[in-house]
């Protein structure tokens, strides 16, 4: 048998190697994914939140700031304060009556006191106070709203971040596959005396740095896999099938009509919007200083086994309180809140400006990168296409080695190509699902 049949004997038989460990690899990858339940995107984020335990801290934050406004609202009525002593005398205690003589006291007696006090102008600082409360425990509720967000976003770059591993790995088996068909045939050229030992070691290489990058994305996915696992609280080595996602997102469509429900739901804008009514509520409470504080006061004195003292005494007392004369320091003060409310105002319109922007950007960004996805895989499945052809007309004409090393390189590097986009893509699209703050 000559060189020629030599060659094609084991190329038949290498292309027949590769196939068949393609089908196997094909049916053993359908067996694992029947088996494996398929965990949806959604799912994996219910399990997240479910059982994350800074979430249960920020909730328990919003718990205590609604307490404090049941607090705050107490102090709108009557406060009543009860008290009661005793003194005990071990000295004689007398009370002179001049010409009358003295009148001896006993040295056991008692006072019993109670009192209540109902705040009157007090109301309206106290309704600024109830106020700002609640728009305390609004910024808690906007925190926890936040954690959650940051949760679901961490867990979709988990989730992402497996598909794009899945997805680069069948274009680069099938490159790996195509680099060792055409080391075998380097190596049958080399045999023949048609192409240099360099230029086999030169594919050896490539295909070696093309499994390496397999390897990787392999390692990629097992760890990302244990990785969302562990997040979930599960066993890391529970297997599980991925849900296909579709590349365009509805909300692309309609970014411009619901850019103004985008912003309402952001929480650091609505941190900001609540940020603003604090710091009015504040100036508000600081100019109702000015005004005089009016109360009612009801107040009750009993004393036992006193002589000379009216067994019961009541009476009811209206307080009035005003600083007439401050120098200006209340003044100053108020100017000095005004000046934060226009602080808070200008901090949020900045805000929502750059939230504004940066929403534009992700959006285009994320149209760019899954563009890019189209374009790279058309061109790996160009390169992938010319070295199949190249290979396949290998007997009928003679085949150039350097024309072969061409499209090695071609291959490698669509697919490397392919992989930049596939992670650019997934990375664009958690980005630009963060911006649209959408909680489950």
């Amino acid at each position: 048998m000559d060189n020629s049949n030599r060659l094609r004997t084991a190329l038949s038989s290498a292309a027949r190697r590769i196939v068949l460990s393609g089908l196997l690899a094909a049916e053993a990858a359908v067996l694992v994914h029947a088996q494996a339940p398929t965990l949806t995107l959604d799912e994996a984020v219910r399990l997240a939140l479910a059982g994350n335990r800074d979430l249960s801290l920020a909730a328990q934050e919003v718990e205590k700031a609604a307490q404090a406004v049941d607090v705050a609202k107490t102090a709108k009525k009557p406060r009543f304060n009860v008290s009661f002593f005793e003194p005990v005398i071990f000295t004689n205690l007398d009370l002179r009556l001049g010409p009358l003589g003295t009148l001896d006291l006993p040295h056991n007696f008692a006072f019993a006191i109670g009192s209540a006090t109902q705040p009157i102008s007090q109301l309206y600082d106290i309704g600024l106070g109830i106020k700002a409360a609640g728009l305390s425990k609004d910024l808690a509720s906007e925190r926890l709203r936040a954690a959650r967000l940051t949760v679901v976003d961490e867990i979709k770059r988990a989730y992402y971040g497996i598909l794009r591993a899945d997805s680069g790995l069948k274009a680069s088996r099938e490159a790996v596959g195509l680099l060792k068909e055409a080391e075998r045939l380097m190596d049958a050229l080399v045999t023949e005396r048609a192409a240099l030992k360099a230029d086999l070691l030169d594919v050896h290489a490539r295909r070696a740095k093309q499994e390496h990058d397999l390897l990787v994305l392999e390692d990629m996915m097992a760890t990302g896999r244990e990785r969302l696992n562990v997040a979930l609280g599960r066993d890391p080595e529970t297997p599980f099938a991925l849900e296909p996602l579709p590349l365009a997102l509805p909300a692309e469509a309609d970014l411009t009509m619901a850019r103004a429900a985008i912003l309402d739901r952001r929480p650091d804008v609505r941190q900001g919007r609540i940020t603003i009514d604090l710091a009015k509520t504040d100036w508000q409470l600081k100019k109702a200083e000015q005004l005089p504080h009016v109360g009612a006061l009801f107040s009750y004195v009993g004393n036992i086994n006193m002589p000379l003292l009216p067994g019961n005494i009541a009476a009811a007392v209206i307080q009035a309180s005003w600083e007439p004369f401050d120098w200006d320091r209340k003044g100053y003060e108020r100017a000095t809140k005004q000046v934060a409310v226009q602080q808070a105002e200008t901090m949020a319109r900045q805000l929502e400006a750059t939230v504004a922007v940066d929403l534009n950007a992700r959006a285009r960004a994320l149209r760019e990168a899954r563009s890019l996805i189209a374009v790279t895989e058309l061109a790996a499945q160009a390169a992938q296409e010319r070295l199949r052809v190249m290979l396949d007309r290998r007997n009928e004409e003679a085949l150039l080695a350097k024309d072969l090393l061409q499209a090695q390189v071609a291959v490698a590097e669509a697919d490397h190509n392919y992989q930049a986009a596939l992670l650019a893509y997934w990375e664009a699209r958690a980005d630009f699902e963060k911006a649209l703050a959408v909680e489950p």
